[in-house]
């Protein structure tokens, strides 16, 4: 969200408080766009209903073309008997191959014994299920099967096809203002939320870039803000990314501190006090760039012999510089608008043009902003915009740029899927 919108944020404010068996097909891109592949996402909306959806380009001839779509709550491959799905709808009634049903997902138990606690000691390597598959079915065959799941170790999983790329070749699925998740009061929660999983949850689902904004308070200490909005604890987000660390160590984590919007005069004792608290949790786990800021950066076979799995990028060029574990600010392309198509143009063109600096990774923020007339008259939020393009991104990313782009942070991250085009872009390069 821009500068600009902070004072009507305030405004706002100010008024209102007055008044394991998960298929993962890694073909080649053919196999990707295959007629009739799904995948299942959740809506950004505060219904978080499930969201059906499937390829229907078909180049080849209309027997590949599916009949039925549907909803299972167990994987068709594993059952001998058929039970009735909790859905089914007829895949040529939604030529836009998507479908947006009434059962809602929620804030489900994570699978794998992944559910945050401080005690957990041990999780399950792979990737995991929901209990929600979606199918496409052709008379009484099945086209493709693909439960909603969590990839809390896919770096791990796929090290043998991925460990010789760069880490400024990999496809890196990110969210946008991570930290930016709960906590604020409800009538600011539509305009300040870019997501509705915590940390953790990102972590666990595959995402491997945190976008932090840094606020501090007076006797309070330092927060993750959106802009002037201060959200949750920030030692409490380094303690979750700690312990993911801790389950998944091969894992590896782009965190980014990206801004320092609060106060105004983020001084120089700040900086010093900050990033004291960042080396206490997260010291030990941090990458020290050395020479690896070179070109595309390491492999991350060259990462993982070192034992230290979180890359730390740091705003403030010179902070980073007198610290020798920091690495130098990371670019974000950032297109600021609300229209679908401004924003592809704005990507496309960012793919082409962007030019390594002294970080050798960078970042597409591929969300919609709402623009300060949204905030005073309560149209386009974060949630409606997010649900206008997210899946737009996953035909985007999937179709088109996956062989040529870094990091690619979203909004309401699960309303895409970029977590699985990512993994599937890395293993095919």
């Amino acid at each position: 969200m821009p500068d600009g919108i902070s004072a009507v944020i305030v405004l706002l404010f100010a008024c209102f408080r007055s008044g394991a068996s998960y298929p993962m097909e890694f073909g080649a891109n053919s196999a990707q766009r295959k007629c009739g592949r799904v995948h299942l996402t959740v809506s950004a909306s505060q219904d978080t209903h499930l969201e059906l959806n499937w390829i229907t380009e078909c180049p080849h001839p209309d027997n590949l073309r599916p009949d039925y779509i549907a909803l299972y709550n167990y994987d068709l491959k594993d059952r001998n008997e058929e039970a009735p799905p909790l859905l089914r709808i007829r895949a040529s009634d939604y030529p836009e191959g998507y479908y947006k049903s009434k059962i809602k997902f929620g804030q489900p138990w994570l699978p794998g014994n992944w559910e945050y606690r401080e005690t957990l000691m041990r999780a399950d390597s792979g990737p995991h299920c929901f209990p929600y598959w979606i199918a496409s079915i052709r008379g009484s065959d099945i086209i493709d099967s693909r439960c909603l799941g969590i990839q809390p170790t896919w770096m791990n999983d796929n090290r043998l096809q991925i460990g010789t790329q760069k880490i400024g070749n990999l496809f890196i699925p990110g969210t946008h203002n991570s930290g930016a998740f709960s906590g604020v009061p409800k009538f600011l929660e539509n305009y300040i939320l870019n997501q509705d999983r915590s940390i953790w949850t990102q972590l666990v689902h595959g995402i491997r870039y945190l976008d932090l904004r840094i606020g501090y308070y007076e006797h309070e200490g330092f927060y993750v803000n959106h802009d002037l909005v201060r959200i949750a604890k920030a030692v409490q987000i380094f303690k979750e990314i700690r312990k993911f660390l801790q389950l998944a160590p091969k894992e590896i984590i782009v965190v980014d501190f990206h801004r320092f919007p609060y106060p105004s005069n983020f001084n120089t004792t700040l900086h010093e006090k900050f990033v004291s608290l960042v080396y206490e949790y997260l010291g030990d786990l941090a990458l020290p760039p050395g020479g690896l800021q070179v070109g595309k950066g390491p492999t991350l076979n060259e990462i993982w012999a070192q034992s230290k799995n979180v890359i730390i990028c740091y705003a403030d060029k010179a902070v980073a510089r007198e610290n020798y574990w920091l690495w130098q600010p990371l670019q974000q392309h950032w297109a600021n608008t609300k229209n679908v198509d401004t924003l592809k143009s704005f990507l496309s063109r960012a793919i082409k043009e962007h030019r390594v600096t002294l970080n050798p990774m960078f970042a597409l923020m591929a969300e919609l902003t709402p623009q300060p007339i949204d905030l005073i008259f309560r149209t386009n939020n974060l949630r409606k915009l997010a649900n206008d393009v997210n899946r737009k991104l996953t035909k985007w990313f999937r179709d088109e740029w996956a062989r040529d782009v870094n990091i690619v942070a979203t909004d309401y991250f699960l309303g895409n899927d970029i977590i699985n085009v990512a993994i599937e872009a890395n293993v095919n390069r």
